[in-house]
């Protein structure tokens, strides 16, 4: 599946579901990664089971994105990515 027919996946999700119903999917998504990984961190669960909630909440941000500015999206995120790089090649 190419970006552009992701983006357009995204707006239909939040059409045919709407916003807030979405908005409210991303708290509970989060959540289940946030339990996920305490599960993780002692050892009751394996990596895979981390992924699919990373998916889920990966899949999730993406359709808040899409409603919220996809291209400032991804604007704000190349910045943060730059300063994490920056940190580190700087200590």
């Amino acid at each position: 599946m190419t970006k552009q027919d992701e983006i357009l996946l995204y707006e239909e999700a939040i059409k045919t579901y709407g916003i807030m119903p979405q908005v409210l999917m991303i708290v509970e998504e989060c959540g289940e990664l946030l339990s996920a990984l305490s599960k993780y961190n002692r050892c009751r669960i394996e990596a895979p089971e981390v992924m699919t909630e990373l998916a889920d909440v990966s899949i999730m941000v993406e359709q808040m994105a899409v409603h919220f500015g996809y291209d400032d999206f991804i604007k704000e995120r190349e910045r943060k990515l730059n300063r994490l790089q920056n940190r580190l090649q700087n200590g």
